[in-house]
């Protein structure tokens, strides 16, 4: 006797193996039934070929959602892709912030959306979500139910749109004119070219640059003969002046002894004049310092002849210097002079310290 299977088991198995089924797909991911996303509308005016449903929008090379659904907006050449936008995958953004996050960077990001070719074999297109600075915000407010994000046209759209404006420049310029002008023109330098005058002229030239070529070679020559001319006279120069400067500089060394000389004897006359101030009051102490000075006196002005005779091939004796120096050693040899015959004068009579210098005819 068989056994009849019961409709409650089978049930319950059909049962539990769904709840299986649905809680792998939501542990796993499978599905995005139960993930949060955000619709968006673009319009593009332009053919949209290519793009499917299902197609992914990507941000910086990142899937931030993907495209819904495609529509044709009857009585215009507006496209309108709808778009989900998966706000997992926007780092930062709360799903409740999203719409003003998504606003926020239209008017200061310039965020657009822009269809972009995903292979060059297949034609697959998809939505690209990217920042196009100085881009201006159109808003076709078709479906005012959905945020609209503003879009930019394709690179291909751009070339074409500048192909198509070349083509228009390149009809609208008279072709015809310009060719029978430019070969009226060959025509007429030809004949220009062909004429008798032309012909002298350029025989004229060959002649002309000839004689320059001469003259270039000429000028050659004398440049090459100047240069020899000018290297010896060049080296005695160099020598020339090489023997001038050792001149100045013996010059200079000289100037410098002789001034030094030169201050030193307005001290010595100073002090010439203070031991003949002193003499009157102390005559016999003073008689060897007076000797010693005499004889310093002396021997500075055997220095100052010895210094004096070098100068003597530097310095003219018409010049300033010379004449300053000449008077110093004047006044030296008239001091040294007065000395002496101070000196000879206290030795012959001593007596002049106390009672003064007696009068010649008085015979006391």
């Amino acid at each position: 006797m068989s056994l009849r299977a019961s409709p409650s088991l089978i049930g319950a198995f059909v049962l539990g193996a769904l709840v299986l089924l649905v809680g792998g797909l939501v542990l796993w991911g499978g599905t995005a039934i139960f993930r949060p996303k955000y619709r968006v509308v673009m319009y593009f005016d332009a053919a949209v070929t290519g793009l499917q449903k299902g197609a992914p929008v990507l941000m910086r090379g990142v899937r931030v959602g993907g495209v819904r659904d495609i529509q044709l907006s009857w009585g215009s050449s507006m496209v309108g892709v709808y778009a989900d936008l998966e706000p997992d995958s926007l780092r930062g953004v709360r799903p409740r912030d999203l719409q003003d996050a998504i606003q926020r960077g239209i008017d200061e990001r310039h965020l657009r959306a822009q269809l972009r070719m995903q292979s060059i074999v297949t034609g697959v297109l998809y939505v690209a979500l990217d920042e196009f600075p100085g881009t201006p915000i159109v808003l076709r407010k078709l479906d005012t139910r959905v945020l609209e994000m503003p879009t930019v046209p394709t690179d291909i759209e751009k070339w074409t749109a500048k192909i198509e404006k070349i083509a228009d420049t390149l009809t609208a310029l008279p072709l015809d004119e310009i060719g029978r002008s430019v070969i009226a023109t060959l025509d007429d330098a030809r004949g220009i070219l062909k004429s008798p005058e032309v012909a002298s002229s350029l025989k004229n030239l060959d002649a002309v640059l000839a004689e320059t070529r001469g003259l270039v070679r000429r000028m050659d020559t004398l440049a090459a003969n100047v240069n020899t001319q000018v290297g010896p006279l060049s080296t005695d120069a160099q020598a020339a002046l090489r023997s001038a400067q050792t001149t100045l500089g013996s010059a200079q060394t000289t100037l410098g002894s002789a001034q030094a000389a030169l201050a030193q004897v307005p001290a010595l006359v100073q002090d010439l004049r203070g031991v003949v101030a002193k003499l009157d009051a102390h005559a016999d102490p003073l008689l060897a310092s007076l000797q010693k000075t005499s004889e310093t006196a002396g021997a500075t002005l055997e220095r100052a002849q010895a210094t004096l005779a070098g100068v003597d091939g530097t310095l003219s004796q018409d010049s300033a210097l010379g004449s300053e120096l000449g008077a110093a050693l004047v006044e030296v040899r008239q001091a040294a002079r007065a000395l002496s015959s101070l000196a000879d004068y206290l030795e012959r009579n001593p007596s002049a310290l106390v009672y003064g210098r007696r009068p010649v005819g008085n015979g006391r």
